[in-house]
């Protein structure tokens, strides 16, 4: 029975209280209808905008796979080198699949393993003494492998999603191409010389083959969003506490100073980056575990706090720009600078800027990218690019605690003035509602006081009279006397 009252109209609660449908409340219904219309256009515009840069950053990367660069290398020097290295170059070109060049100076498999390491995107290697290991199969009969004859060098840590759709296809099937015409070609030359000689048909029928060596592994399951999405569960976490910061400051800008509150609000999003980033050191401790793969590098204690204090930069420098923005936005637009810093953060990790348009190179400066080269670099070794990647995040930190600097100037100014309220609304909002009056309003009223005062005592001057007492000033060293003009000479 009670459940059916509620909807009932109780006279003591509801006395006084008018509809929904009442005309005194229509001029206010219409207000906050077109306020929210405009909201909801605002979130179409993140919305269009956030999908469009994401979207156009992936569609065109299987058009612009020529961009990346992948090599050959003869250390063989003699007739498979020769005609590996040529068969390779001739292979028709796409956009959909990389370029082969020749990389010469190379002497030896580990150099062309270090130079891939730390400069390239993969390379097939024509191993040194392939074709006297060859000519001697074929000539005497013995024990042969054809995998001796090629190492293709792959170096997934670089970019983990490029290296799996185009470098690492485009080395295997380079390689199996090659090894089908080579061996035809073996063949027919057998025929055409007709020799005698105790040849090993394994080596005739199938002279090359390869092995792949991966320099930098980091081809584990988590690795293509292991840094992406674990700095941007940091960043979503910090929101929420930055948001909810702006919200309840108010009167830390009314009350206290501002160097105090510079400091303060610095200190805090440090404490909340480092907070964040050892839970994300800690989770891909867990799940990525210490042993998974024996040919990647050691996880040690150290690395453990490099993907911590790497995280913490990353976080820290998001963290101040999003609060730069927050402290000064009204609450409609607060979501704004998180759409349009986390699109270009996410793109720049799972993306490779060489598949994208020429516009998206900026995203090179982004917390997110440089934080994740620098943690691939610790996994696995892969193109070292750690001084730079360091040297960006830290001029972000340091730029984006200057603006913070100016955000929380700018809101303590609005904020002691009456111009913004402590949700953050400006006077032109219709809920806008601040305990603080606002300024030009105090001094219009103190304004009627001061020329009151002052045209009180210019009547009262007006009427000295030589039967009045003289008005004398007295300072330190004269006297000034208003009735007989004594300056105190």
């Amino acid at each position: 029975m009670a459940s059916k009252c509620w909807w009932r109209y109780r006279e003591s609660e509801d006395n006084g209280r008018i509809e929904l449908g009442d005309s005194g409340l229509r001029p206010e219904l219409k207000r906050r209808v077109r306020s929210y219309i405009y909201v909801l256009m605002t979130s179409f515009l993140m919305i269009w905008v956030g999908l469009s840069i994401f979207y156009g950053a992936m569609f065109q990367r299987s058009s612009l796979a020529n961009n990346i660069n992948i090599h050959v290398i003869d250390l063989d020097g003699g007739f498979i080198g020769a005609n590996v290295t040529r068969m390779v170059l001739d292979i028709h070109a796409t956009p959909s699949m990389p370029v082969w060049q020749a990389k010469t100076g190379i002497q030896s498999l580990d150099q062309a393993e270090s130079w891939v390491r730390d400069h390239g995107w993969g390379a097939l290697v024509i191993n040194p003494g392939a074709s006297n290991r060859l000519h001697h199969a074929l000539s005497s009969g013995g024990e042969y492998s054809a995998s001796d004859a090629m190492t293709l060098v792959e170096s997934s840590g670089r970019m983990v999603i490029a290296g799996m759709l185009f470098v690492q296809p485009a080395l295997v099937a380079a390689a199996g191409q090659v090894s089908q015409r080579f061996a035809a070609q073996q063949v027919a030359n057998y025929k055409s010389t007709q020799s005698h000689d105790q040849t090993s048909l394994s080596a005739l029928l199938h002279p090359i083959s390869y092995t792949t060596v991966d320099v930098a592994p980091e081809a584990f399951l988590l690795a293509p969003i292991m840094t992406a999405f674990g700095f941007l569960a940091c960043l979503l976490s910090a929101v929420g506490v930055m948001i909810m910061w702006k919200l309840t400051s108010f009167s830390f800008f009314i009350q206290v100073r501002f160097r105090d509150l510079v400091l303060m609000w610095i200190t805090l999003i440090l404490g909340l980056a480092l907070i964040l980033s050892l839970y994300l050191s800690l989770a891909f401790l867990a799940f990525r575990g210490p042993e998974y793969n024996a040919a990647a590098l050691t996880y040690t204690p150290a690395t453990f706090f490099k993907i911590w204090f790497t995280g913490t930069a990353v976080v820290l420098a998001l963290s101040l720009w999003l609060f730069t923005w927050f402290l000064n936005l009204p609450p409609i637009f607060v979501s704004l600078p998180s759409v349009f810093t986390v699109v270009p953060n996410i793109i720049s990790c799972i993306s490779t800027f060489e598949l994208a348009p020429t516009f998206y190179r900026f995203m090179y400066a982004t917390p997110f990218y440089n934080g994740n080269r620098i943690v691939q670099y610790v996994v696995s070794g892969a193109y070292p690019t750690l001084g730079r990647n360091i040297g960006v995040l830290v001029g972000e930190i340091a730029i984006m605690s200057l603006a913070l600097t100016f955000s929380v100037w700018l809101r303590q100014m609005l904020a002691l003035r009456g111009i913004s309220d402590p949700q953050g609304w400006f006077r032109s909002s219709m809920y806008f509602q601040s305990p603080v009056p606002y300024y030009k309003t105090v001094e219009e009223h103190a304004r009627p006081r001061s020329v009151k005062k002052r045209s009180h005592l210019l009547s009262t001057e007006n009427t000295l009279s030589v039967g009045h007492d003289p008005l004398v000033i007295v300072d330190d060293n004269a006297t000034t006397d208003l009735t007989t003009g004594n300056l105190g000479v």
